[in-house]
């Protein structure tokens, strides 16, 4: 229902999910996720926040905090999380995508490429959502994203 746009069915269905399991880590990053296309920052935050704390050390809630810290206007703690995943990244595997999306919540066009070209090379399987993501939106016109989306056949 996410990647549908179906907004108010997505939140009732994770919420009825939280109801039954309310430290399954992927419903809180799911729901997070609604939170954030819907520009409800403080709530997809602190979901994230939840998130992280049962997600036993993914990196998802980390870059989503990333992302949703740079829309909310909150440079610093972006950048803070952006730390975060290099740090982790000295010793784990860190999708170069992790690092594109928090690029792109900041604005920063041509990193967010860049980062987007290495995972492309690296064949992340983040990628296959690219092209339903509404997180990408606002590079959907950009002629570098647009020759992207091309060789990925999208």
């Amino acid at each position: 229902m996410f990647f549908a746009g179906r907004n108010e069915e997505a939140i009732d269905r994770l919420r009825k999910t939280l109801k039954i399991d309310p430290n399954f880590w992927v419903a809180h990053h799911a729901l997070a996720r609604v939170y954030i296309r819907l520009e409800r920052f403080d709530e997809a935050i602190a979901t994230l926040n939840i998130a992280k704390e049962h997600s036993d050390k993914s990196t998802e809630p980390v870059y989503q905090l990333g992302y949703a810290y740079a829309k909310a206007g909150r440079r610093a703690h972006a950048l803070a999380k952006l730390e975060e995943l290099k740090t982790f990244a000295e010793k784990n595997n860190v999708p170069n995508y992790n690092f594109a999306m928090v690029r792109n919540g900041l604005g920063e066009t041509e990193e967010a490429l860049n980062y987007l070209e290495k995972s492309f090379t690296a064949r992340e399987v983040q990628l296959v959502f690219l092209k339903v993501d509404a997180h990408w939106d606002n590079l959907r016109s950009e002629p570098r994203f647009i020759e992207f989306m091309k060789r990925m056949n999208f």
